[in-house]
């Protein structure tokens, strides 16, 4: 919504990122002044069909096709892979300017 735009760039330090997932705000009035004052700098991460995305994600060798000509390879982008457990841990890790992203299991071990 767009009191949660302005509710996530007061959260943010100076020269954070905010990173939207949705077009929340579209067609309502902006304030820009916190997001000039403070460098924030908006990503936009877009959304898109996720039926469609997991299929994808789990495709498995068929018709002669190897995996890795029509699957998505996403392996490449994680920098860690952590338990539930060691949540506090994982948000330290992605804190880091280095990391890409990091994945959080949460089943059962």
């Amino acid at each position: 919504s767009p009191a949660g735009l302005t509710l996530a760039a007061g959260l943010c330090r100076p020269m954070g990122t905010l990173v939207l997932k949705s077009t929340c705000a579209a067609g309502k009035e902006f304030n820009a002044a916190p997001f000039v004052i403070d460098e924030l700098k908006v990503v936009g991460s877009r959304c898109g069909p996720i039926d469609q995305a997991l299929e994808l994600l789990n495709l498995k060798e068929e018709d002669g096709c190897q995996a890795s000509d029509r699957s998505l390879r996403v392996e490449k982008y994680i920098t860690q892979t952590f338990p539930l457990a060691q949540a506090d841990e994982a948000i330290r890790c992605a804190a880091e300017k280095s990391t890409m992203k990091v994945q959080i299991i949460c089943s059962a071990p």
